[in-house]
């Protein structure tokens, strides 16, 4: 998956939001570390290990 194309998506409002499951978190993990606009998305945590994230301004 392109988790680069996805937060580049939700940074500039083409998507709303998209969910990271506990079992893809480490994959996803490397490239966030990397992603150079960490500040403009939020990942908001629920049970299960899923990961919703979000422009940091957004709310869901």
């Amino acid at each position: 998956m392109d988790y680069n194309a996805l937060l580049e998506q939700v940074r500039l409002g083409e998507l709303d939001k998209f969910v990271i499951e506990h079992t893809d978190f480490q994959e996803f993990y490397e490239i966030w570390r990397r992603y150079p606009y960490q500040n403009t998305i939020r990942g908001i945590a629920a049970q299960g290990g899923k990961v919703t994230y979000v422009k940091a301004d957004e709310q869901i």
